[in-house]
């Protein structure tokens, strides 16, 4: 495996972690969330809070999946030796 291919599988693999990592922070303010209806009586300003930067934690999670998976794709299609050919996304 070339020098640029392992390091693109690095890069795709530090987008994993960074996805697994933001997917947790989502878990976690889903029970904060869940905690706050439970509880009753906190301000409808703090649910939307938590509401939004638990779909922000989401969106990003799944969009640094995706990066992953296309980096892996990417490099799995490369040939050695070959300039590496990058693609406009559509």
């Amino acid at each position: 495996m070339s020098a640029r291919i392992a390091a693109i599988l690095a890069h795709a693999e530090v987008l994993r972690s960074d996805a697994r990592a933001l997917a947790a922070c989502a878990e976690r303010l889903r029970a904060v969330e869940a905690g706050l209806q439970a509880g009753g009586g906190a301000p409808p300003w703090l649910h939307a809070s938590v509401t939004a930067h638990l779909a922000a934690c989401a969106a990003a999670a799944a969009d640094l999946e995706t990066a992953a998976q296309r980096l892996s794709r990417y490099a799995d299609e490369a040939t050695p030796g070959r300039p590496l050919k990058i693609v406009p996304r559509r």
